[in-house]
């Protein structure tokens, strides 16, 4: 399986208990990443994931927080520099996303990344060679057989 970068939403999923079938997907998907050795992120991603669970309605511990984020540096999180800022307003200017869209796209692309997990954008849509993968849309199965992207 090539390199798949996760943003923050699908962080966020896998610290959801109570989400059902979409915190098992994204728990499947975490496990087959960390089994290959094929799971991206960036630090941006870690900080959102930090500020979004930590100031959640039922909030996870500080420290617990701060463990999830120290066992993603084994994916060594690609830090945003001024190359990664430029290739996110290419981005911004060439389709219509959240700033903080296009900054993850710009970190999958210099992270090596033809696919990204995410929540919040469109399943099989293309940013910049980078295509999304909503994992309750996408098993692992498919991309580790080489099937590509199922839409």
């Amino acid at each position: 399986m090539s390199p798949v970068f996760v943003d923050t939403s699908a962080l966020v999923a896998a610290e959801n208990v109570g989400g059902g079938a979409l915190y098992r997907a994204c728990l499947d998907w975490l496990d087959a990443l960390w089994r290959t050795r094929t799971g991206r992120t960036s630090n941006q991603a870690l900080v959102e994931f930090y500020d979004q669970v930590t100031s959640a309605n039922t909030p996870m511990p500080r420290g617990d927080a701060r463990a999830a984020i120290r066992r993603y540096q084994a994916w060594t999180p690609w830090r945003t520099d001024a190359a990664t800022l430029e290739t996110a307003w290419a981005v911004q200017a060439r389709h219509a996303l959240a700033f903080g869209d296009c900054l993850a796209v710009a970190c999958a692309q210099h992270s090596g990344c033809s696919h990204m997990l995410s929540l919040h954008l469109p399943h099989g849509a293309e940013f910049g060679g980078v295509t999304v993968l909503h994992p309750l849309q996408q098993t692992t199965q498919a991309l580790q057989e080489g099937a590509g992207v199922r839409q």
